[in-house]
């Protein structure tokens, strides 16, 4: 049993393995906030080995909601619902006066402490710019605004109108979240119960067709070479995941050229996109969890989670914390 003072969280402790430990509490920092998470969503980019093996040791978990237990910020008095983003830039640099906000020095420096995927965690005074009251949300809906302001960055990259013939390929849950962000956008996805989730969502679901802004989900050359068939003279194809080490990508540059297709990428999310997650989306109640999360879970329940989401047996879960 976890001793008062300690927790439980998640850990990716490589090659694609999670397992839930005991540590110690945070304390509230100076200038920041210590908040009890309600709900944390598993991201699907916590999946990629290659990735996440560089991170070891690592909590999981950034897509939370909760509430602030202890405080030392007026912006955010205890009792407070919050959903705080795990990363933050400055706000002054240069970069962040041209909106590169992910690229700023002190956004790649911040962190959650522990991470997400713990029943306590420290919000450090240097995050406070992309943490945001969720007053008005259940915590469940909340969790989604950090993967949805990833969207919403997509979205703006590529440029995307309501104008656009619109193609989303990959209907995971971020594939998902695109074409719910972008009414009228076509799904392409292998997963036969993927698409069925989409299409009890509203998604159109297709194998062919035109189209003008593209966004490509899986982190792979296969999805990306699908991309480019889809593709419209002038079209633009968005980048959301990035290819793994040994995934060159194999894209023709010629056909790019020669069709004037445009190739962009997107990563992450800043401020400004959280805000237009909360304010446009969640607090609407235009998207919403039970759309998205296929397995609300407990803690103990993620290690066999994380395994199911890896293989495509599952879309989505999220844990709640009770």
């Amino acid at each position: 049993m976890t001793q008062l003072g300690q927790q439980q969280f998640a850990r990716y402790v490589g090659g694609g393995q999670i397992q839930i430990e005991d540590g110690s509490m945070p304390v509230c920092p100076d200038g920041g906030f210590l908040m009890e998470t309600k709900a944390s969503g598993l991201c699907s980019g916590e999946l990629m080995e290659w990735y996440m093996d560089r991170k070891i040791p690592h909590v999981l978990g950034h897509e939370l909601a909760g509430v602030v237990i202890e405080s030392q910020t007026e912006l955010f008095p205890v009792g407070a619902r919050v959903a705080p983003h795990h990363h933050a830039p400055c706000m002054a640099c240069d970069l962040c006066a041209r909106g590169q906000f992910v690229h700023c020095p002190t956004w790649r420096k911040t962190k959650l402490e522990p991470g997400g995927m713990a029943r306590y965690v420290a919000v450090q005074p240097e995050l406070l710019p992309d943490v945001h009251r969720v007053d008005s949300l259940d915590f469940r809906d909340a969790a989604l605004l950090e993967p949805l302001a990833c969207v919403m960055k997509s979205r703006r990259r590529a440029r995307w109108t309501p104008a656009d013939r619109t193609a989303v390929i990959g209907l995971g849950v971020m594939g998902l979240l695109h074409a719910l962000a972008c009414p009228g956008a076509i799904g392409f996805d292998l997963n036969a119960e993927r698409e069925n989730w989409a299409r009890e969502q509203g998604v159109l679901v297709s194998r062919e067709g035109a189209f003008d802004v593209i966004f490509v989900c899986p982190g792979t050359s296969n999805a990306l070479a699908r991309a480019i068939d889809l593709a419209a003279p002038g079209a633009r194809i968005l980048m959301f995941s990035p290819l793994g080490p040994d995934d060159t990508g194999g894209v023709d540059l010629n056909r790019l050229y020669f069709a004037d297709l445009e190739l962009i990428s997107s990563y992450s999310c800043g401020p400004e996109d959280t805000m237009e997650a909360l304010t446009g989306f969640l607090e609407p109640g235009l998207i919403r969890s039970e759309q998205v999360i296929s397995d609300f879970i407990a803690l103990d329940e993620l290690p066999a989670a994380y395994q199911k989401m890896k293989s495509g047996q599952i879309l989505k879960p999220m844990v709640l914390f009770g």
